[in-house]
């Protein structure tokens, strides 16, 4: 679990978005580096307002978890997070039982019980064993302690908001941690033999955990259950206009001439035909905060060769751009329609760089 910031206020999606200021957390995220499709922002919305969770399938890159990520940073809420992968047991995201822990107590109760008369130990004994189910053995998992804050939260004074939780990479869960998460994700409760308390969450709809699921659609068909207890969206790759919009909000300080650079230089890789797993906007994000941070507003075989490992990801497509290094170079320093008019809508000077821009509306 990531906790909040405790000298910073802390803000309720669903409260902004019932109020009517979705505008209002879009900005929120956006200054925190995040710029949402407001096609699929607006399905975000709905699930707040709905009170399900909310699945995002799309390919790796396209800012699946960022999306959530951001919306933590901009609201200052607590995150927990489930990271699918191979192997994932119920136990490791719901709750499991401090069996050690429960060991030492009855130990130190049926020592206690050898004390008392034989007529009292029966009692005795069975109240310790009902005892060992108590809270203070319960040891959550990211699933269990979500809902569980999400209840602590509403019951506080003042009320406060609840916390995002991420579940991510879905489609690696398999189906036992669907199924397990049917409950939860429906009516806001886990339930836990034997718990003293018997669940832990929140029905409350308002006041349950934001929940954001990922999927890349790679390993596991999720099942139809669990899929209807979502809100569904599909991110698709941005366009060349929006993913400048994601540079420029991520890395303020990159020049005009770096969004260039990196935009061209990627766009010309993504029509390299023979590549095995083309950039994606992590990437893009990744190389401009290296040509920020080293200062480079041009690039030479041997600088671009330098930033291959951004998004150059096996051995064969390293050999297949280097044979492309002339076309590569040559794509960042060509007039790109889309590229050089919206830099050009927000640098005046770019127009003076690229006379072609005479005949375009920017």
């Amino acid at each position: 679990m990531i906790p909040f910031d405790a000298t910073r206020p802390q803000l309720n999606p669903r409260e902004l978005v019932s109020a009517g200021r979705e505008s209002e957390l879009f900005q929120l995220m956006a200054s925190n580096g995040y710029v949402p499709d407001e096609h699929v922002y607006e399905d975000f919305c709905e699930s707040l307002k709905s009170g399900r969770a909310w699945l995002i399938s799309g390919t790796r890159g396209s800012g699946k978890t960022a999306f959530p990520e951001a919306l933590a940073a901009a609201c200052n809420l607590s995150t927990c997070v489930v990271a699918g992968r191979d192997g994932l047991k119920q136990e490791e995201i719901l709750y499991d039982w401090d069996g050690e822990e429960q060991e030492v107590w009855m130990r130190e109760h049926l020592a206690l019980a050898k004390q008392l008369p034989l007529e009292e130990r029966t009692g005795f004994l069975d109240n310790a064993r009902r005892s060992k189910w108590q809270r203070r053995f319960l040891i959550l998992g990211e699933v269990g302690m979500a809902y569980d804050l999400a209840a602590l939260a509403a019951s506080s004074t003042p009320r406060k908001p609840p916390p995002v939780l991420i579940l991510d990479e879905s489609d690696k869960f398999g189906a036992s941690i669907e199924d397990s998460l049917l409950m939860p994700l429906e009516r806001g409760l886990i339930y836990i033999p034997r718990y003293e308390g018997g669940t832990i969450g929140i029905s409350d709809w308002q006041s349950r955990p934001i929940v954001i699921t990922t999927s890349n659609d790679l390993r596991h068909k999720l099942s139809s259950p669990f899929i209807s207890r979502h809100v569904y969206s599909r991110f698709s790759s941005p366009s060349l206009e929006k993913e400048l919009e994601i540079l420029s909000t991520r890395n303020r300080r990159a020049t005009s001439v770096q969004l260039a650079l990196t935009t061209k230089l990627i766009d010309a890789v993504r029509g390299i035909a023979g590549m095995e797993d083309h950039p994606s906007v992590r990437e893009s994000i990744d190389i401009v905060a290296a040509l920020e941070r080293d200062s480079i507003e041009s690039l030479n075989p041997k600088s671009l060769v330098r930033y291959f490992c951004y998004f150059v990801k096996t051995g064969s497509s390293r050999e297949l751009l280097t044979l492309q290094l002339d076309y590569l170079l040559a794509m960042t320093n060509a007039f790109h329609p889309d590229i050089d008019s919206w830099i050009a809508s927000r640098d005046s000077n770019w127009k003076v760089r690229w006379p072609q821009l005479s005949g375009f509306s920017v």
